[in-house]
């Protein structure tokens, strides 16, 4: 079995792109990617920064081929029905200006898309885990991330032994690499990054308003940078009032029934928004026109805020590529760290190696224990007709332990120099037993 991990990031696409390869559900795009009949294992791990897709298969190759297919008539669909939400009053999309758009995209979605094979793929996903990938190196969410999807893909049958022993050891190298190195010493998360981009902007955030919209866990990790600072008054609002109240709470502010956001927008210095939404939750409608200035951060994969909100004076729009220079600083003030990191991974692939190469060959030594006991059973039953009623049941016993640890005797050291030959990464000496015990 083998790995190919295909990506999209910010390493080299925009939010534009990243929110039209994200999966509105993942769960769907999991079981559709296991159905390939190429896929034998699938984890899909989606943030507001990534969409990835890991794959066990016997052929990657084949395997990169059918999910790339799948993945591209996925986005297609997707994006002529937003076209044709866009154009309702049309009695329908004009096909050139479909075509032109599918093209533009689909171009720009194979140049940001990245493909990694066998060790490469394995690699990356411990540097993932490690926090050295994402856009705030060293942000401790990306682990708990990680964790979800593959909690997610095994409570979907969509991870069998191999991924097990995979993301078992990426979470531990997550783990590792935390507690020896100070990857995460000081670390700022995608959500302080926001409130750190806002004060850029605002100056100050002392005697804001501030209005918050989502309370999941990147609004809660707005919500605790926000309150290292004197905000005049910090408003939340979220689709479940409930979440709003308790976040708001924790912050000593107030909770905003989502029908009341246009009151809320008008008090505010600063928005930040963060939430799941299919669609664009603040329009140009809803901004209205300004009698004062106006930050809106929006960290939310797909967008929160539509476009044309950026053309309304006196506002300033910043989404996820807004970011980017804060993240390329604090990559800078982590390189020694991320050298230690390295060196950990490095180790924990080479034992990550060996353990994935144990499974590789487990079924050839236990095909080899099969015919060594399906032979012992044949020849024993001979001798045992040749005895006939010369012998009690005792004797029977006897034979029988005897003749099996004879086989087994004989059979272990063969098992035992298979399992280190694709420890060593001798394939040829494992296809060689593997020609030998299964005639293939």
């Amino acid at each position: 079995m083998h790995t190919v991990n295909i990506r999209v990031t910010h390493h080299r696409a925009d939010v534009a792109i990243l929110e039209v390869f994200a999966f509105p559900d993942v769960k769907k795009a999991l079981k559709d990617i296991h159905a390939l009949r190429s896929v034998k294992e699938c984890v899909i791990i989606q943030t507001c920064n990534r969409v990835e897709i890991f794959a066990a298969a016997e052929d990657v190759n084949l395997a990169y081929h059918d999910i790339v297919d799948y993945l591209m008539e996925d986005v297609i669909s997707r994006m002529r029905a937003r076209k044709a939400f866009e154009h309702a009053d049309a009695e329908c999309v004009p096909p050139e200006l479909l075509t032109k758009h599918i093209v533009q995209f689909s171009a720009k979605l194979h140049d940001a898309m990245e493909v990694e094979y066998h060790t490469d793929a394995l690699r990356h996903l411990l540097r993932l885990a490690a926090g050295i990938e994402s856009m705030i190196v060293g942000e401790d969410q990306i682990l708990g991330q990680v964790r979800h999807a593959y909690n997610l893909a095994k409570a979907l049958g969509t991870v069998g032994p191999f991924f097990e022993k995979v993301f078992t050891k990426a979470l531990h190298v997550g783990q590792v690499v935390r507690a020896k190195t100070n990857i995460n010493k000081g670390a700022v998360s995608i959500g302080s990054a926001a409130v750190e981009l806002a004060e850029q902007e605002l100056g100050s955030l002392n005697g804001r308003v501030v209005l918050l919209i989502g309370a999941g866990e990147m609004g809660k990790l707005v919500a605790k940078s926000l309150a290292e600072h004197r905000l005049k008054a910090v408003l939340v609002a979220n689709r479940t009032h409930e979440k709003a109240q308790r976040l708001a709470e924790e912050l000593g502010g107030r909770a905003v029934p989502f029908g009341e956001l246009e009151s809320a927008i008008a008090e505010s210095d600063l928005i930040i928004t963060a939430t799941s939404s299919p669609e664009a939750i603040i329009t140009r409608e809803l901004i209205g026109d300004r009698e004062k200035g106006l930050v809106i951060i929006d960290v939310a994969i797909p967008r929160d805020v539509s476009e044309d909100v950026a053309s309304v004076e006196g506002v300033r729009l910043f989404n996820i590529d807004g970011l980017r220079s804060l993240a390329e600083r604090n990559r800078r003030a982590r390189e020694k760290e991320i050298v230690k990191v390295e060196r950990i991974i490095e180790r924990e692939m080479g034992l990550l190696i060996k353990q994935l190469y144990r499974i590789d060959v487990e079924g050839i030594v236990r095909d080899l224990f099969k015919e060594a006991e399906r032979v012992r059973q044949r020849e024993l039953g001979k001798a045992m007709r040749m005895l006939g009623n010369g012998i009690g049941d005792r004797e029977k016993r006897i034979i029988d332990d005897l003749t099996r640890v004879i086989v087994n005797r004989l059979t272990s050291p063969i098992a035992e120099n298979i399992r280190r030959a694709a420890e060593q990464g001798d394939q040829e000496a494992v296809k060689v037993a593997e020609r030998l015990l299964r005639g293939a």
